[in-house]
């Protein structure tokens, strides 16, 4: 059956395959391989110049488990793999263990789980010894195929009594993980440099092999473990006396929590809009982090408040934008108009805590301010966020799976005036920090952010009762659009 499964798979394969996707990708990795080599050969003489206090193969672990974070956010949007069989699969004799196996096959061979290994091995073999390329591909491979049994098991998982413990399991591997490469880099990278204690070439490069074989040696445990709860898993109506749950693209019961979710990996729009939102302000708020460019605007960053609320801003200007396309069985639902507002406000606090996560870098390795972090996260969504639940009252219906390219359909008038209310706050933010002590704005910019949060559920009641006066009005036009 293992031979049939795949059989079908790799016609689907055929079927499903295009060349224009494939061009492309081919096209933005050879840019990105392109800008990586430019940006290497104009550092080269500068970091030549500079050297290497400590043995550059030592943090060949920590530069594969760096890639976690990304390749999550990676998966979380793009990754689309069975993890259920299809209703005349049912009907055939496959047993779960048949059907696990072809998962696990079907995950180490997907597209997906290579494309970081990659970027991480020729970023390593530009910047590191040669040697340390393979390492950083397979130790890379590793974590990028658990972040994938992972999503697989959450996937599945068909309640909290089974996802809790996935998160609490994930959370310590991921502590292990960074734990062990930090340790290689402080054991191995350090002691090569301390005089007292000389330590020869050969013993550095076997001290990160073997501690990088330690880490693979972890990442292959936790992937049978996942496996094993993942055959024991049951989504489908398989056990006896167990109701069906309907289910979202496998995200769960249905929820409006669970609808903004999806909403934003369905639509091709939103999808590509916040990612690529995402990653250019995350770039540029981790250049910014450079002493001369802080000096240049007096030490306010305000690419950091880009980089935590942006990618919010971009969802929250289409508030009810989507709902619109099926308002008419929305509103038969027991669900206050209030009530998916102060949750959708809360998905977009969500978004902005994923993007302050990701820049926490910047804070443990880059010397940024915590305390400008944390009010710089607080002011975010207190303030930079919550203004824009207003849009709902000027919403158009936009149109989920077209293109976000210069695409300018659910845009009106009044929605491109209400932008302009964004300048404030980043007013706000820009003078407190240019023109008071930092302790100060940390206060003020922290303290609006708490002031806006302890009042949201104010200001959306009375954003949802001047909806509800206009509701004819806005429901006809949408009828229209």
């Amino acid at each position: 059956m293992l031979k049939e499964l795949f059989r079908l798979w790799l016609m689907q394969k055929r079927r499903t395959f295009s060349w224009r996707t494939f061009i492309v990708g081919l096209v933005l990795a050879l840019y990105f391989a392109g800008l990586v080599l430019v940006l290497y050969f104009g550092m080269r003489e500068r970091l030549d110049q500079m050297g290497a206090t400590f043995a550059l193969a030592s943090l060949a672990p920590l530069f594969a488990v760096a890639s976690v974070p990304a390749d999550l956010m990676l998966k979380l949007f793009w990754r689309r793999s069975p993890v259920e069989m299809d209703d005349y699969l049912r009907t055939r004799p496959i047993s779960q263990r048949t059907w696990s196996r072809f998962i696990l096959i079907d995950t180490c061979l997907g597209f997906m789980q290579w494309i970081m290994p990659a970027i991480m091995a020729f970023i390593a073999g530009l910047f590191m010894p040669l040697w340390t390329a393979p390492v950083v591909l397979v130790l890379t491979l590793s974590y990028t195929v658990v972040n994938a049994f992972f999503q697989n098991c959450w996937r599945r998982a068909p309640g909290n009594q089974w996802t809790l413990p996935l998160v609490a399991a994930y959370i310590v591997w991921m502590v292990v993980t960074y734990a062990g490469s930090i340790a290689c880099l402080l054991v191995v990278g350090l002691a090569a440099d301390d005089p007292s204690t000389p330590v020869s070439a050969s013993a550095t490069n076997c001290g990160v092999v073997v501690s990088s074989a330690a880490l693979l040696i972890i990442n292959v445990c936790t992937c049978a473990a996942l496996m094993a709860y993942f055959t024991r898993l049951r989504n489908h109506n398989e056990e006896e006396h167990t109701p069906v749950h309907v289910s979202a693209k496998s995200l769960g019961e249905v929820s409006v929590w669970s609808i903004e979710w999806v909403q934003l990996m369905r639509s091709k729009r939103l999808r590509v809009s916040v990612i690529t939102i995402a990653v250019v302000f995350l770039i540029n708020t981790y250049l910014q982090q450079n002493p001369e460019i802080q000096d240049d605007f007096n030490g306010v960053n305000l690419m950091l408040l880009f980089g935590i609320a942006f990618p919010s801003i971009i969802v929250a200007q289409w508030v009810l934008g989507i709902e619109a396309n099926y308002f008419s069985g929305i509103w038969t639902k027991p669900w206050p108009l209030e009530g998916i507002l102060r949750r959708k406000f809360v998905f977009l606090c969500g978004l902005c805590v994923l993007m302050a996560l990701l820049i926490l870098p910047c804070v443990v390795f880059m010397g940024m301010n915590f305390w400008m972090w944390l009010s710089t996260l607080l002011f975010g969504c207190g303030v930079f966020v919550l203004p824009f639940m207003a849009t709902c009252l000027y919403s158009s219906r936009m149109d989920l799976f077209a293109s976000a390219f210069f695409n300018y359909q659910g845009g009106n008038k009044q929605l491109n005036i209400f932008s302009f209310v964004m300048f404030i706050p980043m007013g706000i933010y820009f003078a407190a920090y240019f023109l008071l002590p930092s302790v100060w704005a940390h206060v003020i910019i922290g303290g609006l952010g708490i002031i806006g949060l302890a009042l949201h559920r104010v200001y959306i009641h009375w954003v949802a009762s001047l909806w509800f006066r206009r509701r004819y009005e806005i429901m006809e036009r949408w009828l229209t659009e």
